[in-house]
This record gives structure tokens, sequence and C-alpha cells, in this order.
């Protein structure tokens, strides 16, 4: 190799390594105001084939039967998470604890989902289904 293809591979090896880092540095920065920015949420909201059925509040704990018994939730610590699911996949169980604006768990099969909201904005009362 001549001294000119040795110098032009090295310049291509700083350029590849100034887009790496940029990428990396973005990515990280993005992860940040993501992380810094999601809110805690004040109650989930479930709902059946589309339709809202219920609201808990994640400021009481408790265990709730939803869907007429196929799934189980559990409201605990500002959290909630489906501790049974008579799906035979169990993904939804497998979900974790929800708490900020926006997490949801679903249960394809039951045609449930539970969504986290945020602060509410009028003066509804929960259901209880």
């Amino acid at each position: 190799m001549n001294k000119e293809a040795i110098k032009n591979s090295i310049i291509k090896h700083k350029i590849d390594l100034i887009v790496i880092a940029s990428l990396l540095l973005l990515s990280v920065a993005v992860l940040l105001v993501v992380n810094l920015t999601r809110t805690e949420g004040a109650y989930v909201e479930i709902s059946v084939d589309g339709e809202v059925k219920a609201t808990y509040s994640l400021s009481v704990d408790g265990e709730y039967v939803l869907n007429g018994g196929t799934n189980k939730l559990t409201i605990k610590d500002g959290a909630a998470y489906m501790t049974y699911s008579s799906c035979p996949d169990h993904v939804c169980e497998n979900t974790g604890k929800v708490r900020h604006v926006g997490q949801t768990i679903v249960c394809l099969p039951n045609k449930l989902t539970v969504t986290v909201k945020g602060e509410r904005t009028d003066d509804s009362v929960d259901l209880v289904s």
C-alpha cells in the first residue's frame, strides 16, 4: 500500500468513528429526554373490545377481576400489572408493571387493554365492571 492509500483509509475510519459517536450521543440524548419528561399516571383505563369498561386509581392498592374473570389486575405502590390471564400465551402477565402515562398492557386473546392515563380533566366517577 502506498502512503496515499493509507492516508485515505485513516480518513475513512475517522469519519466512521465520528458518525458512530454522533449517533451514539444522539441516542443517549433522546433516551434522556424521554426518561426525564415522562409523567406518572393517575389512573388506568380498562377497555374490552375497544369499549371502556372501568377505571381504577393508581393511588389505591387493590386487585380487580376483569372481563368476566379472564384477567386479574393488581395495583400496588402506584403501578399496575396483570397477575392472571386465561389466555394461552400470557404476554400480558409478562409485560410487567406500568405506571407512566401512555404505557399499556394488552391481552389480545381476551381483547383487553389496560392503559395508564394522566390526571382526570372531568368529574368522572370510577366505573366498576
